[in-house]
């Protein structure tokens, strides 16, 4: 069974990701390893946009993901928990 995001749909637990920014076209993108080994590609996204996904990927646990719009989200944390 997929690890989903509880309450939601469409969205697996992220085992790994790969962050891809284009100069050229100012744009970037993610590939998202999900728990089953599956890669998928999310659409292109804008400098901001990247860089708030990018930020979650970084610095929350566990991170959910939906390849096929890009987002990402994170499950209810207890305060502290991951914090010093």
């Amino acid at each position: 069974m997929p690890h989903c995001a509880q309450g939601t749909n469409g969205w697996i637990q992220l085992k790994a990701y790969q962050a891809l920014w284009d100069p050229k076209i100012s744009l970037g993108k993610f590939y998202f390893t999900t728990f089953d080994d599956k890669r998928e590609e999310t659409p292109y996204m804008t400098a901001e946009n990247f860089a708030r996904v990018i930020d979650i990927l970084r610095n929350e646990s566990p991170v959910y993901g939906n390849a096929s719009t890009g987002s990402v989200t994170t499950q209810i944390e207890d305060i502290g928990e991951e914090e010093s």
